[in-house]
């Protein structure tokens, strides 16, 4: 039986993988504030918009979409000096989304084998774990420069996270919040779960959820 044609909740101890930026945690002050300055030191200013719209992917590609007229140059010292202000402070402005930080010990209490799969680099993805305690409750935190080369996309990431986990041999689901999220997942054959209150948008999830906590019902032991 694939994992799709299974019934998600009503197996023991399944596997979820998820996503961070705009689905564990709301990193946009953070990365607004290192962003703007970002921008200044190229000489250019940011472009007022809603930053949620654009953040996921790495952020040399948010800077892009955000100002397509940026030089190649340009890109690149904002995202220099973007990783260093970034890195060293901006990180620490992140929060958590509401019944995130209940609803994941809840869930590892009921033995549910947990991961990360994220395009945040692994040095901030480190440290805004280690800060909000919640480093422990996951086997496993795949980050894009987690090896050399680099991953090429989120679903070479999970790929390569199934593989090594060997999370096929019992039901699991992707969580995201954008449709990089959802396509690493169809690509992966896994159910996705679409985390509403996020930055972006899916096209036809698993599941809509509208607040983590629901995670609770969801995969409690039938």
């Amino acid at each position: 039986m694939s994992i799709r044609s299974r019934a998600i909740g009503k197996e023991p101890n399944p596997a979820i993988v998820f996503d961070l930026d705009g689905t564990l945690i709301d990193s946009c002050p953070g990365i607004g504030a290192s962003l703007s300055e970002a921008f200044a030191a190229a000489g250019r200013i940011m472009p007022a918009m809603d930053l949620r719209a654009v953040i996921g992917p790495p952020i040399r590609v948010i800077a892009a979409r955000m100002e397509p007229t940026l030089t190649e140059n340009e890109l690149a010292k904002i995202e220099l000096t973007f990783r260093a202000i970034y890195d060293n402070d901006g990180w620490r402005e992140t929060v958590l989304y509401d019944g995130v930080d209940d609803t994941l010990r809840a869930l590892h209490r009921r033995g549910v084998k947990m991961f990360i799969v994220t395009n945040k680099p692994r040095i901030p993805t480190e440290k805004v774990l280690d800060h909000l305690g919640l480093t422990f409750l996951f086997q496993k935190v795949v980050t894009r420069d987690n090896r050399t080369p680099i991953y090429s996309s989120k679903a070479e990431m999970l790929s390569e996270l199934l593989q090594q986990q060997l999370i096929g041999l019992q039901p699991a689901i992707m969580m995201g919040d954008t449709r990089e999220d959802e396509e690493a997942a169809l690509a992966n054959g896994l159910p996705f779960f679409y985390a509403a209150y996020g930055y972006g948008t899916a096209n036809a999830p698993h599941r809509t959820v509208i607040g983590f906590s629901e995670l609770t019902s969801l995969f409690a032991k039938q």
